[in-house]
């Protein structure tokens, strides 16, 4: 697959966002070393979203797993071509999860793994789309694949936040 962008999208519920500031305005004011943070829900999300197009076919699996080599920052500084990689030692598959394809969504797939949002998008769909439209449809096919919810654009408020390399484009 070849990356396309990435971009890290905050949103909120919009009936939800007064009583996180309420929340955010009283932690603010106790002096503490502790710090908190928000689990990800359909109320209140912050992901890295990073698209990335398919070379020949869509991915049908994703697998997380190790590999054995001699020399292992030699080996990956070796390896200029992810998607090309020729897989000649022990790889140790410790998970795998089946994708959900649909060719007729601009979000072809899309796997999470903790915070990051691996979208796969059909580029002759997406190919005139701005990085807002993308996120949009990103996360109407990640909440009904998630939360079994539809995202309603208008219910929330998407805060994108740019990349350094945004800025050179």
């Amino acid at each position: 697959m070849k990356f396309v962008d990435g971009v890290t999208v905050t949103y909120v519920k919009k009936d939800e966002k007064s009583k996180l500031t309420k929340i955010l305005n009283e932690v603010s004011k106790i002096d503490t070393k502790l710090e908190i943070s928000f689990t990800n829900s359909p109320y209140y999300g912050n992901y890295r979203i990073e698209f990335y197009e398919p070379i020949d076919k869509v991915p049908s699996l994703k697998f997380i797993g190790f590999i054995s080599v001699d020399e292992p920052i030699d080996w990956l500084m070796s390896q200029d071509n992810q998607s090309e990689l020729n897989l000649k030692e022990i790889l140790h598959i410790v998970d795998t999860e089946a994708l959900e394809i649909d060719e007729s969504n601009p979000i072809v797939t899309l796997s999470v793994d903790q915070n990051v949002i691996y979208a796969v998008v059909n580029r002759s769909m997406t190919e005139d789309m701005t990085l807002p439209q993308l996120v949009n449809a990103t996360l109407k096919r990640f909440f009904k694949s998630y939360f079994e919810v539809e995202f309603v654009e208008e219910e929330y408020d998407v805060e994108l936040h740019p990349e350094l390399t945004d800025y050179f484009i």
